[in-house]
């Protein structure tokens, strides 16, 4: 069977790759000379539109340190919780992850953009699909055998979506085609910018509406996420558990999320743009950011932790990988926040012990 472009690059070559992006982006019923969309498909796609342009928050302009800030905290820092400014120096002192590509923490800045507040689900990408002829997602049949997994992250119709990175940037694509607005993926500058609440200090480890993860509150427990996923050990429904300051659910915990970014482990010490930083010009595997839902792997100052995958798909044993964790979220590149989206911004920090609310 002849394999639909719109889903599968015809060659792995970066150059590739990068053209089937940009073709994504208009593979719609026209291109693909199916019949255009019938009426209540597009009253799907109107109300999707709707609704990606409501649940967005405006992230102001703004500088903050990328990547991991331990080695920039003062004894003084840690004791007021102060927020660290581009005035921070290099102390010497240990860093927060064990990662070395998230480091040395560098000061970058960042005009101001939206960001959905909900990862992409399974029923968004659904409209996505129909309207534009595509076959279903997850695969359907059994061969090859990494669909049957594919389908089995497909928990409920508001699960994240499972997807590569090639289609995660078509369907940001294709809402700014229907939104009329500049719809994509972000940055890696722009996904912990966000997740950070604009901001780095010592008590606001975790993009929660208190900077810190409580079980059960504000992030759920082991057994919550069982019986979330339905036992499935894939990804939640999005949106059960208090947003962060931004008012952004399932930063971390709920699956790795696409970014804009190639991959290279020393990002940071050769990053030379600093304003509106972009990462390599090229590559082999993206950005994602995040973590998938696993309790034991959620500590410390987890949205600083950065993962690579090949952006069309990868193999194992000769066998295609589903990409069950690798759901995404896409961002409004223009300053201006949209009418009726969440424009506060972060709130004041918030002290783990001190301040916790009494039960």
């Amino acid at each position: 069977m002849k394999q639909n472009s719109c889903l599968t690059p015809p060659s792995p070559a970066r150059w590739v790759l990068l053209a089937a992006a940009v073709a994504l982006a208009g593979c719609d019923s026209r291109a693909t000379g199916a019949a255009a969309p019938s009426a209540e498909v597009q009253a799907r796609v109107e109300a999707l539109a709707q609704r990606s342009k409501q649940r967005l928050s405006h992230v102001p302009a703004g500088g903050f340190w990328l990547g991991d800030p331990g080695p920039l905290m003062t004894e003084e820092l840690k004791a007021t919780g102060a927020v660290l400014g581009p005035e921070a120096q290099l102390t010497g002192n240990p860093p927060y992850t064990r990662d070395e590509d998230n480091k040395p923490p560098r000061w970058v800045t960042l005009d101001a953009y939206s960001i959905q507040q909900l990862k992409v689900t399974y029923g968004d990408f659904d409209v996505y699909v129909a309207a534009n002829a595509l076959p279903p997602h997850p695969p359907q049949g059994d061969e090859p055998v990494s669909n049957r997994g594919w389908r089995r992250s497909r928990t409920s119709d508001d699960t994240p979506a499972g997807v590569t990175w090639v289609q995660a940037q078509a369907y940001c694509a294709w809402l700014g085609k229907v939104t009329g607005l500049p719809f994509a993926l972000p940055t890696e500058a722009q996904w912990e910018y966000a997740a950070s609440n604009g901001r780095k200090t010592h008590y606001e480890p975790a993009p929660t509406d208190n900077g810190i993860l409580e079980e059960g509150r504000n992030h759920p427990t082991y057994g919550q996420i069982k019986a979330l996923n339905k036992n499935s050990g894939m990804l939640y429904p999005v949106g059960r558990f208090p947003p962060s300051k931004l008012k952004l659910h399932d930063m971390v915990g709920n699956g790795y999320e696409w970014t804009q970014d190639w991959y290279a482990p020393d990002t940071y010490q050769t990053l030379q743009q600093t304003h509106n930083p972009a990462g390599p010009a090229s590559g082999v595997q993206k950005v994602l950011r995040g973590s998938p839902p696993n309790e034991d792997m959620i500590r410390g100052f987890v949205l600083t932790e950065r993962t690579a995958r090949l952006p069309e798909g990868e193999t194992f044993r000769g066998r295609r990988v589903a990409y069950s964790y690798e759901s995404f979220r896409c961002v409004v590149n223009q300053p201006a926040p949209l009418p009726g989206t969440y424009v506060d911004g972060p709130g004041s920090v918030v002290h783990p012990l001190r301040d916790r609310p009494k039960p």
